[in-house]
């Protein structure tokens, strides 16, 4: 049976997973690396967008975690952005597999404006 401080650990380690491919995302998209990968952040990021709505258990709430209890008591309001999340990501996916810049853009902005709704509301501010 997992405790809380290994659900926030196994949490915060996804959350690492997703900000290494936005990062590396980031760095393509302004052209500082060769694009030859980015199809595979793309479809990393769709795949650990999968997780995330498992990583938020119930008592996961307490201790060193940036996680606002909000998540908890706004479930309905977190699952909608969550799944935007996952949406956002499987989009940007379908369209880094095409290689067509042009829908590569919308995409991958309509991702990080999922990650801005989540953060803004359900992340604690640092």
């Amino acid at each position: 049976m997992a405790d809380a401080k290994g659900d926030i650990a196994y949490r915060q380690g996804a959350f690492k997973v997703v900000g290494g491919h936005m990062s590396s995302m980031v760095a393509i998209m302004r052209g500082q690396v060769r694009q030859e990968n980015f199809a595979m952040h793309a479809q990393g990021m769709a795949d650990i967008a999968k997780v995330i709505p498992s990583v938020f258990p119930e008592g996961s709430g307490e201790g060193k975690t940036e996680a606002l209890a909000k998540i908890w008591t706004d479930k309905a309001g977190f699952e909608k952005r969550v799944n935007d999340f996952t949406s956002a990501a499987e989009g940007l996916a379908a369209a880094a597999s095409g290689g067509d810049m042009s829908q590569i853009g919308p995409a991958f902005r309509k991702l990080g404006g999922s990650c801005k709704g989540c953060q803004d509301n359900y992340r604690e501010e640092h």
